[in-house]
């Protein structure tokens, strides 16, 4: 099956489509697979780990979200097919202002939250040379991912398409492994001696956990971020959407529900590694090695496909006028320069200026405001949609207008219980934006 879907990507990546590569539906499902399938599934044990066990009920509610937000791309798909990413779906139904509130706060999340996935490069690479486990090393092996992850997307989307392809296969291995054969080394007592170590109500453990969980999730838009490099985006973006979100919802509940019957919740948050660590406790060391090589690929693919993400929102977003000039398409280039190398400075200087000690405190940190910046998007992505299915059949309209209701009010609540020093830093893209709409205007004035 991998290799099947490594010639599919190969080929979707083949034809050239306004002076870059194209994928079909499987590429481009790949892509949203592979960005979710990353460091959130690998990482997340550990950041939950002093939640307990009962941060499976998070798990549940961020899988509802991630799929009702996936519902709005996919009838956005249809009522804006036009639409060159996440950035003009929202100008095409709630105007220009908040198509570039968009552009800057959804390509913040992407190079804050990219920066994070680097760091499950880094556990990965910690747990199989323990010599890279300090602050130091650590942070070297980071910015070594996010360098390699800026080449190989400068070679454009057809060798991003093949990386998450091949690293996609790779990287299931340890989630698959553990959906199935790690029920085998499942403990029920384990399971139920961490369920809930900090004595939380439901709604608590929820509000404690979802935030995070939601961070797995990060991804849901990529078919339609880069929606100009899909064939036929009308249909393929909607289907890719879906079909990539269902997926690996029921790997993520399945997998991390039997590393919390492996592994003590309190290990969980110690480690650097967690799905290594659970291998190692079940089956032995051997393993141990295999699934966090396999991890450190995986992740390594993750931060690829984000930083074509990333790049494709803001080069979009500037030849529309929503953002500036300097990362417009230029004639013949498979990829932009000054995005890629902006973002590539950009995330060093996150990794750096976010070095802590632990692993955990460092992702959580990262993670948490890149969720926060991503739901706010995808609010406006559902507001957009309320506008934009006004002409529709009324039973068409009423249905796409309940996904977005729920859509928004599922971002809402989840962006709800974070910490307020996060929500204060998300404030910070959000003013930039509000700026840089009014730099936008005064130069088209000129």
């Amino acid at each position: 099956m991998a290799e099947q879907m490594v010639a599919s990507v190969s080929e979707a990546g083949a034809r050239p489509a306004d002076g870059h590569g194209s994928m079909g539906v499987v590429g481009a499902a790949a892509l949203v697979a592979g960005s979710m399938v990353g460091s959130g599934v690998y990482l997340l044990p550990a950041t939950l780990g002093a939640v307990g066990s009962i941060s499976i009920l998070g798990w549940i509610a961020a899988t509802v979200a991630a799929l009702a937000i996936a519902g709005v791309f996919a009838w956005l798909g249809r009522a804006a097919p036009h639409a060159t990413g996440m950035p003009t779906y929202v100008e095409a139904g709630l105007g220009r202002f908040f198509g570039v509130q968009v552009t800057l706060s959804f390509w913040t999340s992407n190079w804050v939250g990219n920066a994070s996935i680097a760091l499950a490069v880094a556990g990965a690479a910690g747990y199989l040379v323990p010599a890279l486990a300090g602050p130091g090393p650590r942070l070297a092996v980071t910015l070594a991912a996010i360098w390699f992850a800026v080449a190989a997307a400068w070679l454009g989307p057809r060798a991003v398409t093949r990386v998450e392809g091949l690293t996609l296969g790779l990287g299931l291995l340890p989630v698959i492994l553990a959906a199935t054969f790690g029920w085998l080394a499942f403990h029920p007592a384990v399971f139920l001696a961490s369920w809930n170590p900090q004595g939380l109500s439901p709604g608590a453990a929820v509000g404690a956990s979802a935030l995070s969980a939601f961070w797995a999730f990060l991804g849901v838009e990529c078919a339609a971020a880069v929606a100009r490099v899909v064939r036929d985006p009308t249909r393929n973006v909607p289907r890719a959407t879906l079909a990539g979100v269902a997926g690996v919802a029921v790997l993520y509940i399945s997998a991390c529900t039997v590393l919390m019957g492996v592994l003590p919740a309190a290990t969980l948050a110690a480690s650097g590694s967690p799905f290594a660590e659970a291998g190692k406790a079940s089956l032995g060391v051997g393993l141990g090695g295999v699934i966090a090589v396999s991890a450190l690929l995986r992740a390594l693919g993750c931060v690829t496909g984000w930083t074509l993400v990333a790049a494709e929102t803001t080069r979009s977003g500037a030849d529309e006028g929503l953002f500036p000039r300097l990362f417009r398409t230029r004639p013949g280039e498979r990829a932009s320069p000054a995005n890629l190398l902006t973002m590539g400075a950009l995330m060093s200087l996150m990794a750096v200026s976010t070095a802590t000690p632990t692993l955990a405190q460092q992702f959580s940190t990262l993670a948490n405001i890149a969720v926060i910046l991503s739901l706010y998007s995808y609010a406006l992505c559902g507001l957009s949609l309320v506008r934009l299915v006004g002409g529709y059949a009324p039973h068409r309209r009423l249905a796409a207008r309940a996904t977005a209701v729920v859509a928004i009010g599922c971002a809402v609540a989840i962006a709800a219980s974070a910490k307020p020093i996060e929500l204060v830093l998300c404030l910070v893209p959000l003013g930039a934006a509000a700026a840089l709409y009014l730099w936008l205007n005064r130069r088209r004035a000129l």
